[in-house]
């Protein structure tokens, strides 16, 4: 009598979607968004007040509301809260960074333009906080270096290059707008801002123009 076996079992496709603590407002209510965005807001207030050790959830949770359920059920705890927070505030700096018209300024223009802007943004007060809080903690959160990096400068150079993408016919041939776009803001940023980090005073207006000037000149070859 011949053996009958049953048939294997169909497995679904494999999907590449990719899952995130720190992303999880799709499964959310409206309301629940809603929550997650006023925990992380008080949360990044209070990280870069006093640091990732110098706050508890307990007092996070009460300065927010909500309850600690929330933040377990839509980050994990609080280092996710944490990661979040951070990513929440990158971002919030680049939207600022995105939100300048370029429409009608020429390529020079343009860059003398975003670097202004972003040498403002990356010397505020703000912005020095949140980068040393982050430096502290690349080694405790092995996560956080990708977030920062994902969201603040890869964004920032993103944001430039895709205007200079649209001036590609002024660029020399076999010049790549990422490749323009990653030594502008290296040049514009970088030194001005280890300074500052060093608690050095940069915020005259003819230091920042300067480092801006000679981005433009590096990238142009002028």
């Amino acid at each position: 009598m011949p053996s009958t076996k049953p048939a294997p079992e169909k497995t679904p496709p494999e999907t590449h979607e990719k899952t995130t603590a720190l992303r999880p407002e799709h499964r959310r209510t409206g309301r629940g968004t809603a929550k997650c965005a006023e925990l992380r807001a008080v949360a990044a207030e209070l990280f870069l007040a006093h640091g990732y050790d110098g706050v508890s959830l307990d007092e996070i949770v009460r300065a927010a509301g909500g309850s600690k359920t929330n933040v377990y059920a839509f980050y994990g705890g609080k280092e996710g809260l944490f990661l979040a927070a951070v990513e929440a505030r990158c971002r919030r700096l680049q939207e600022r960074l995105g939100a300048r018209d370029l429409a009608g300024l020429g390529l020079e223009q343009g860059l003398r333009a975003l670097g202004r802007d972003l040498v403002a943004l990356l010397l505020e007060p703000e912005h020095l906080a949140l980068y040393r809080l982050v430096i502290g903690g690349t080694a405790r959160f092995p996560g956080l270096g990708a977030v920062w990096y994902e969201n603040g400068p890869l964004a920032s150079r993103g944001v430039i290059a895709a205007f200079v993408a649209g001036h590609a016919g002024e660029l020399a041939q076999g010049t790549r707008p990422d490749d323009i776009a990653r030594a502008f803001h290296d040049v514009a940023v970088m030194d001005l801002l280890h300074r500052a980090l060093l608690g050095e005073d940069v915020v005259g207006e003819a230091q920042r123009e300067r480092a801006v000037e000679m981005a433009v000149r590096l990238v142009l070859g002028s």
